[in-house]
Order: C-alpha cells, then structure tokens, then sequence
C-alpha cells in the first residue's frame, strides 16, 4: 500500500486483548487495514474472529476494565479534512471521541431490537443523536429525524416517528438504525452483521439502501459479515479475518475469482449455488474456530487446513502477509515473498 495514498481510516498493527479469570483472549491479533473515502469495505469471517471487536475497537466501545488495546494505531482523518488523529491514544470517555462517535463514524449494530431503548419513541432516540451533535433547535431537530424515516424507505414517517420499537418489524427497526446512524452524516459507516436477524427478501433490501445511501452521502462504509453473497452486491475490497488476524485482503473481483488462503476458498465452497450445480454437495471447513483462550504456535488455521492435512504446507512456523498480484495479500506458508506461489488448494 502506498503511503501517500489517501485514507479515511488506517489500522496499523492492532491487538484488542481481553483480560478473563481464565487467561488473555487475543480477540485482535495485529490487524492492519486500509480504508479509503467513498468506498466499501467488507470484514468477513466466521463469529468468534474478532471482526466486532475490531469495530468496536475503532469507537473505542470496549470494556475498560477487561479489555486493553495492547498494541496499534487507529488513524481516522477528521471530516476537515487536515487532522489526523489516532484514536487509540484518545480517552475513550472523553469529550473527543463523544465528538466523533455517532457524527464522524457511525454504527448499525448487529440486534437493533436490543440497541433501541424499549422506554423510548424511535424519533425521540434519533432527536436526541441529532442534538447532541448539532446544534438547532429541537422541532428542526425533528423534522430531520422524519426526512431520514422517509429517505430509508419507511411510509408513514411523520407518524412512525412516535412509535415504540416494539411496534415495529424487525426490517423497520434496522431502517430506523440505519436513519439514527445517517442523521449526522457521518463520513465512516460500520455496519456490523446489518442483515443477520432478517428474511432474505428484507435482506436484499437493506442492501440496496445501503448502497444507495452511500452515494446519497458520500460516505466509506466498513462493512461486517459473515455472509459472502451480502459482500459480493456491495464492497469494493474485502479482508477475510480468521482468529484475530486477516489472512487475505484485495479487490473483490481479486478474492472472488482468485481466492488464494485456504480459509477463503473454504468460505467460497460453502456458499450455496443456484442453478446447474444444485445436486453438489457443499464442502464445508472441517472443525470450527478454535477457542480465544489457546495459543497456537505458528499458523493459527493449520489445524483445519486441507494444505497441511495433504503436507503441502513447508511447515509450521508464521507468515507475514505477502503481495502475490498487485494490491492482493495473503497470509500463508503456501506463498513465499520471493519464490512467489507455492501451491494452491482449489
């Protein structure tokens, strides 16, 4: 990645660590990431990656007590467009990053049945975002909240605005999310799982309005998911995290059509396909992630790893991430720095 290629969002190096009875989590193992302006990002992974705490890492949402960022830089570039802070060295409940949150980076959670207050009308949470970052009064404050009900698609917005979260379907509660997150017009979206708990038709649609609403507002989007047919309609790069780390990052044509770490082509051969290939069997990852609290010496997806079951792998011991074509990275042993590909498990 070129230096001076400009950013709106740049993670050097971060280790999140939770601090348990138990022993130390790595949720976040030395993550680096690159996120441009107007562009879309998506996060993939299976759960228990750590591709949540990555996000809530950025906002810096953690527990203070439990959780310590161990290591890393988090470089935002603030909406004028000269400063350039680093988020991790901020205080997380300081008047800085109150600032940020919710007005320059912005976030959809995973449950919004669970991250709307039940107390609480739907317009009187997005007032209350409105006003904390803006500063007019409160009857603007709510004819703004009714122009974002309307320009997510809900019908109705003048009286919808005065309905209780509970009233609502789940699609309409993860509009009323995606026009609290918007309501500022944040340059950084994270949108984390946004169409996990929903039908797929519902599903199709918070897609669309999502990419509609990034032309609406020129805004980068980083986008989490575990759902590669949800990455395929809408991000422009793609990083695919295992156990803390990415292990492959590119274009999304690059990873899509050349798929290079193992862990990605499993991911790939677990999509269902519609169409002639119907009577072929899917071909999940054996096993599953393995649990936070071990330590695994050398690559941390070794043990479900068809390469190394075939002892096609060279060995055991880490690898660094490795530009195999231009601006497409992999973390494997089965590519070299020098000597290019190795080998390749289609």
């Amino acid at each position: 990645m070129n230096e001076n290629e400009k950013y709106l969002l740049k993670i050097n190096n971060l280790k999140t660590y939770f601090h348990t009875l138990d022993g130390i989590v790595r949720a976040v193992d030395g993550v680096s990431l690159t996120l441009k302006p107007g562009k879309t990002m998506g996060l993939v992974g299976e759960s228990g990656c750590g591709k949540s705490v990555t996000a809530y890492s950025i906002l810096r949402l953690l527990p203070l007590k439990t959780c310590q960022i161990k290591e890393g830089e988090i470089l935002f570039h603030r909406r004028n467009g000269k400063e350039v802070i680093d988020l991790v060295k901020i205080n997380p409940q300081g008047k800085l990053i109150r600032s940020i949150r919710g007005k320059e980076i912005a976030m959809i959670f995973q449950e919004p049945m669970t991250s709307l207050s039940p107390v609480y009308t739907v317009g009187n949470q997005i007032i209350e975002a409105i006003l904390l970052h803006r500063q007019i009064e409160p009857q603007e404050a709510r004819e703004h909240a009714v122009q974002m009900l309307k320009s997510v698609g809900l019908g109705m917005a003048e009286s919808m605005i005065d309905e209780y979260p509970h009233r609502l379907s789940g699609g309409q509660r993860q509009r009323v999310m995606i026009a609290m997150a918007l309501s500022c017009n944040p340059s950084l979206l994270i949108a984390d799982e946004p169409t996990t708990a929903l039908d797929v038709t519902i599903q199709a649609q918070i897609i669309e309005l999502l990419k509609s609403l990034q032309k609406q507002f020129h805004m980068a989007v980083l986008l989490i998911t575990h759902n590669l047919g949800v990455i395929a309609e809408i991000a422009d790069e793609i990083a695919v995290m295992y156990l803390g780390r990415i292990v492959e990052s590119g274009s999304s044509k690059q990873v899509f059509e050349n798929p290079l770490h193992p862990y990605t082509i499993g991911l790939l051969k677990s999509v269902p396909i519609i169409g002639n290939q119907t009577k072929k069997r899917l071909a999940p990852i054996p096993g599953s992630v393995p649990d936070p609290l071990s330590v695994i010496e050398g690559c941390s997806f070794r043990l479900r790893c068809p390469a190394y079951k075939q002892k096609e792998c060279p060995g055991q011991e880490g690898a660094a991430m490795v530009e195999v074509e231009p601006k497409h990275y992999v973390r494997c042993l089965l590519y070299d720095r020098d000597e290019g590909v190795r080998g390749n498990e289609n």
